[in-house]
């Protein structure tokens, strides 16, 4: 039973993370902002901007609100 539900927490969190890396993309576009620009003024690395926006990697609360500010918008904007 504990391991279904671990590997349901799994499979949203794999999910949400997608989510955010999806709107980060169309976000990004919306600014008119290429990957290794955005990833620069974040001050993060391109492998680890590209890693996030397609959904290979989890983010931690403060480079979520970093990402916002870099894209101008509101993390609801991200997560939604």
């Amino acid at each position: 039973m504990f391991l279904n539900r671990l590997r349901f927490f799994q499979m949203r969190w794999t999910t949400l993370a997608e989510k955010i890396g999806k709107n980060m993309k169309i976000l990004r576009r919306k600014a008119d902002l290429t990957q290794e620009r955005a990833a620069g003024k974040a001050d993060l690395s391109i492998r680890y901007w590209q890693q996030i926006e397609s959904g290979q990697k989890n983010l931690t609360i403060r480079t979520l609100v970093l990402i916002a500010r870099t894209l101008d918008v509101d993390v609801k904007d991200l997560i939604g």
